[in-house]
């Protein structure tokens, strides 16, 4: 709130503050004026404006709509409205949040209007009952009367943190219908305050109130409700204003479908609209379009190769002195090395091994200006270490069907009506249609999400380009010795890359797991400690479990007597290679450059699963490769990793008992 300095909040600032959002959302300017007055005095007159109303229909459902209740213009003034949010939620925390809370239950069932579902189909319902705004309020207020008098306060439910939250017995098939129906009133924002991102700055999904969820559809809207974050009190409303005269008893509505892929792909609209319309049929997609060089290159800076006469030249100008010249952007693994001598430097021009932390694009400079240099970077690996480049890449194999080591994957930006059509298919021929929905650009799993519900998968494109991947129904599973549940894992690999013109990369022997925590089922999709293995950087870290590689192979061996480890790790490594095969197949910028200078090292992060009917086979499956990977562990677990890695890339002294080739 604003305490003393409410009133001092002028409109000065409230620009400052507020302009860049206030355009985003195509708010008229002279409606600013009377938003900064009505945000800053909490003023929600829309029940003075508009009434909501609800019809009962033949089939025992109920029809919302608001209506107006005098004539109002776009060039008004003052025709700008505040709705308030019922619930701010991060899917993968709301299960938690509605079991903490009885009343958010309660609530949403009103919103959603789940009230009918839970009564018997056999009341007789009267003849076109309209129910008013009050009505429809009056078992919130009778809620917070009757949570006041037991000493519960309900907050405005953003505020309220999913991971302080307590479990209370709860009508779990009224919180699954929640939901599930909860796509077709969320929307969502994302507020970014540093530039590195976390939990704190990922999507956040939302249920306006009473009021604004009332607010109907249509392909002619006369209305748009824009969230916007109010700074002063670190709080988002919803703004609603006029595009168009309305009369009095006039149907208000907007578009629901009113995104910027909407607008991209306006041939899409039926499609989009599916959450709220289940009846449409995607057309049927012969062949997956292949994407051209404007994909791979659009919003990205171009990496500047030297011409392979200037890369030949190159190689004869290395020679090291007894000290290695190391120029590090980040020392986390240089600080670790044990017994290579070497110097820092702090200029590149100057360095044997340039390692660098951030994206490196001028290799025709490197080239020029220190030609004995090597760096830590292949140009354009961004197609292989970006998730929608590298699937793009790879699902074009097979004719479009992609590799036994890829789960079939879709860029939903791009290629949403090729999946909505082969899900529907799935869903028709009763086929598993269990997903995983990666954003392009994040890591940790941050922004995944386990889903079969298609409305879901759709709405969750408005929060950021968004890949969905086939989920792994039958993951190769390992009893955790702490907790004696059988669970889901994954492998990080470490791969030392020194040349993409005949592949020459190693494999480092000892590899990293990260495990579930929770017995794996398919029964809530939305419980993250079932279905991700990465919590080193959220949650409890009492729950991970940590494990060298050779004890798990010991006990993965006795869990599973008829597998062989060795080979399974001989799949994987035939499956990595084959990775840098196919992303180098191409030229940049749909593939990988050689470049004489470039040594890379990738995270590769591994899946096992099922093959074929029974539990007799395995398949690794490669799930995405992480550029600057994360080796404190490597370092903790094996001090001489920094040393392995310098030795491999940089001074090739390859160590067969430390890597192997692929």
């Amino acid at each position: 709130m604003f305490g003393a300095d409410k009133q001092s909040y002028s409109f000065a600032d409230f620009l400052v503050q507020h302009k860049s959002q206030l355009e985003a959302g195509g708010i008229p300017p002279e409606q600013w004026g009377a938003l900064h007055q009505k945000l800053k005095e909490e003023v929600f007159d829309a029940g003075q404006f508009f009434e909501i109303v609800c019809e009962q229909q033949e089939d025992a459902t109920r029809a919302w709509s608001v209506i107006a209740l005098q004539d109002m213009d776009p060039v008004d003034d003052d025709c700008v409205f505040l709705i308030d949010h019922a619930w701010t939620f991060k899917p993968h925390e709301a299960r938690r949040q509605l079991e903490a809370m009885p009343e958010l239950v309660e609530r949403m069932r009103n919103i959603l209007d789940l009230n009918e579902e839970e009564e018997e189909n056999n009341d007789e319902g009267s003849d076109d009952e309209v129910t008013s705004e009050k009505a429809e309020l009056d078992k919130l207020e009778q809620a917070k009367e009757n949570a006041k008098a037991a000493g519960v306060n309900i907050p405005r439910h953003e505020s309220v943190d999913a991971r302080l939250c307590y479990t209370v017995k709860t009508n779990t098939p009224v919180i699954d219908k929640i939901l599930k129906k909860i796509w077709e009133y969320a929307n969502t924002y994302t507020i970014r305050f540093k530039a590195n991102i976390d939990e704190d700055s990922l999507p956040q999904w939302y249920v306006m109130d009473e009021f604004g969820s009332r607010i109907g559809h249509s392909d002619e809207p006369n209305v748009r409700v824009v969230p916007l974050f109010y700074a002063p009190q670190r709080l988002a409303y919803n703004i609603l204003f006029f595009t168009k005269s309305v009369n009095a008893n006039e149907v208000v509505s907007r578009d629901y479908c009113d995104s910027n892929l909407s607008k991209k792909n306006p041939d899409w609209r039926n499609m989009l609209y599916l959450p709220w319309d289940s009846t449409y049929i995607a057309p049927s997609v012969s062949k997956r379009t292949e994407l051209d060089t404007d994909f791979f290159s659009s919003g990205r800076n171009p990496d500047k190769l030297p011409s392979s006469e200037e890369q030949a030249l190159t190689k004869g100008a290395r020679t090291l002195g007894d000290s290695v010249k190391i120029y590090a952007e980040d020392d986390q693994l240089i600080r670790n090395l044990k017994e290579t001598k070497y110097e820092l430097v702090d200029d590149w021009r100057k360095a044997d091994v340039i390692w660098m932390f951030k994206h490196f694009h001028d290799f025709d400079v490197l080239c020029q200006e220190n030609p004995r240099g090597l760096i830590n970077q292949f140009p354009y690996e961004s197609c292989l270490t970006v998730k929608d480049l590298m699937s793009a890449i790879v699902m074009q194999m097979n004719n479009g069907s992609g590799p036994a080591w890829f789960q079939p994957s879709y860029n939903l930006n791009n290629e949403l009506p090729a999946f909505v059509n082969l899900f529907q298919e799935r869903e028709k021929n009763n086929q598993s249609n269990t997903w995983i929905i990666k954003p392009w650009n994040l890591a940790r799993a941050m922004d995944m999400h386990v889903t079969d519900n298609l409305s879901q998968i759709i709405r969750l494109i408005e929060s950021g380009p968004k890949l969905a991947c086939k989920y792994i129904e039958r993951p190769v599973l390992f009893r955790r010795p702490d907790n004696g549940n059988n669970v889901k894992f994954d492998l990080r690999y470490i791969i030392f890359v020194k040349d993409l013109e005949k592949i020459d990369a190693y494999i480092y022997r000892n590899f990293w797991i990260r495990f579930s925590i929770n017995e794996f089922n398919l029964d809530q999709l939305d419980d993250t400690e079932t279905h991700f293995t990465v919590f080193n950087y959220v949650g409890d870290g009492n729950k991970i479990l940590q494990m060298r590689c050779e004890d798990f192979i010991k006990q993965f061996s006795e869990l599973y007597p008829n597998l062989q480890w060795e080979d399974i790790q001989n799949k994987i490594n035939s499956s990595i290679r084959e990775l840098l095969e196919t992303v180098t197949s191409r030229k940049p910028p749909v593939g990988v450059a050689p470049n004489a200078q470039s040594r890379a090292m990738f995270g590769i992060d591994v899946m096992l699963q099922w093959k074929g009917e029974g539990n007799l086979d395995i398949q690794p499956t490669i799930l995405e490769c992480n550029f600057m990977p994360d080796c404190s562990r490597a370092c903790n677990y094996y001090p001489d990793f920094a040393d392995t890695m310098l030795n491999t890339l940089f001074l090739n002294h390859n160590d067969d008992e430390k890597i192997s080739a692929l």
